[in-house]
């Protein structure tokens, strides 16, 4: 892969999960991961665990200067406050602060991809940024479901 990419995946936050939701959750991230490994370095739960992500990520970013972030949930609603960057963004939870002092750059080169439950989100976004995409018919939308997008973009 030509470019150098970071890959936040979401935390794992769940209050007093069952079984089935923790288990759901590993086998996703194990299939997601092992799938889309192809896409940059990635930092899953167990890299992201007990940290406080909002100042990890962007750590990681400066640290890494990466040509792209790809970010999912939790790690993507921090990346987007992340400026002069581009990324991808799956699921970012956008608060009215996100939509402000956006420059031109941050305009095209963010990339936010919505499923059924961000409809507000989505809405949010795409009054900022114009590379935007709902998928109304997901309820639960990850990498590898748009990894061929996710591919184009990242790749020119």
């Amino acid at each position: 892969m030509k470019n150098k990419t970071l890959v936040f995946l979401k935390p794992f936050s769940i209050k007093n999960p069952t079984l089935d939701e923790q288990n759901d959750f590993m086998m996703t991230e194990v299939f997601v991961e092992a799938e889309c490994a192809d896409l940059g370095t990635f930092y899953n739960n167990e890299m992201l665990f007990g940290k406080d992500i909002g100042k990890f990520i962007p750590d990681e970013v400066k640290k890494h200067n990466p040509e792209w972030i790809i970010a999912v949930g939790q790690s993507a609603t921090v990346a987007l406050g992340i400026r002069n960057q581009k990324k991808v963004l799956l699921n970012p939870k956008v608060d009215y602060e996100h939509l402000n002092n956006v420059s031109e750059f941050d305009q095209e080169n963010t990339y936010g991809f919505f499923d059924e439950y961000h409809e507000q989100d989505y809405e949010k976004f795409q009054s900022v940024f114009s590379n935007a995409a709902w998928f109304p018919m997901d309820d639960n939308l990850n990498l590898f479901t748009i990894k061929g997008i996710v591919t184009d973009i990242i790749n020119g």
